[in-house]
């Protein structure tokens, strides 16, 4: 089962969000890194940039250590954008969680907090 946001004029994909997550978490990035983070080709983050820059959502810049390179960051309403399609993922799965007992609570809690570590030490593993 996959949990999408209930319609509230996001005019985004998912994986454009995600992009902007990526950008929210790590800061400005060359294209290249977000390809190979989200595990596809330079080319299909090109075009889904294109369409963040068009949507005023993310600004390009050239890379200070290599100005042949772009570096990608999120605009303060792509920000707000991310936000809110964050807390619309969040209503969306209320009423779910609402009917779950204690112990399961609990059980994802544990869960969530183990795949917040392993993020930490794949973020960390990327900058060294």
């Amino acid at each position: 089962m996959r949990w999408v946001p209930k319609e509230n004029g996001f005019s985004i994909s998912l994986a454009a969000a995600r992009l902007l997550a990526r950008l929210h978490d790590n800061g400005p990035t060359r294209i290249s890194e977000l390809a190979a983070a989200e595990r596809c080709s330079q080319p299909t983050i090109t075009n889904h940039v294109k369409r963040l820059e068009a949507a005023q959502l993310v600004d390009r810049a050239a890379d200070p250590r290599d100005a042949r390179a772009w570096m990608i960051k999120l605009t303060k309403k792509g920000n707000q954008q991310l936000v809110l399609m964050r807390n619309s993922i969040g209503t969306s799965l209320e009423p779910y969680l609402a009917t779950m007992s204690k112990r399961d609570l609990k059980a994802l809690r544990e869960g969530v907090d183990a795949m917040r570590r392993l993020m930490a030490v794949e973020r960390e593993a990327q900058r060294s």
